[in-house]
């Protein structure tokens, strides 16, 4: 949330954003409030929780916990590390990017990435700080890169 908080509560009010897809977050408890929430056309929320915000949501997608998927973490010092999946997802639950990759696709028609790493190898060569960087190079013990 950070930074982009004040960019999306302004978008919201000024109508630019319509549409707010919301992954694995209560944006109520970070200063998005019922009547701006109110505000937009679409409100879609991916968690595992029920919360204030899923309560305002048009759809609500079943997400994974950490545990139930497979992805990268950079900690604070620039350390790449993969994490994987310790057990299967519970009904219809999905990882965040399957979400994403189904909307593009639905929309575009583009296919794009099909695979965590094929995520994450797109991600690198459009993010300079993981240039380079593959889902493989990676390794077991991950990478450090300059953050």
């Amino acid at each position: 949330m950070g930074s982009n908080l004040s960019k999306i509560t302004d978008g919201i009010r000024r109508g630019s954003i319509k549409t707010l897809i919301v992954f694995g977050e209560d944006v109520m408890k970070h200063g998005i409030g019922a009547d701006l929430l109110g505000k937009l056309e679409t409100l879609i929320v991916s968690d595992i929780l029920p919360s204030q915000t899923t309560e305002l949501a048009h759809y609500v997608l079943p997400g994974c916990a950490h545990a139930e998927k497979r992805g990268t973490f950079t900690s604070i010092k620039g350390r790449v590390q993969k994490f994987m999946k310790a057990v299967e997802p519970r009904g219809d639950a999905r990882p965040e990017w399957e979400f994403l990759h189904d909307l593009v696709y639905n929309i575009t028609g583009q296919n794009g990435f099909v695979s965590i790493e094929g995520l994450f190898n797109q991600m690198a060569k459009e993010v300079s700080a993981f240039d380079g960087l593959t889902w493989a190079s990676l390794g077991d013990m991950g990478v450090n890169v300059q953050i």
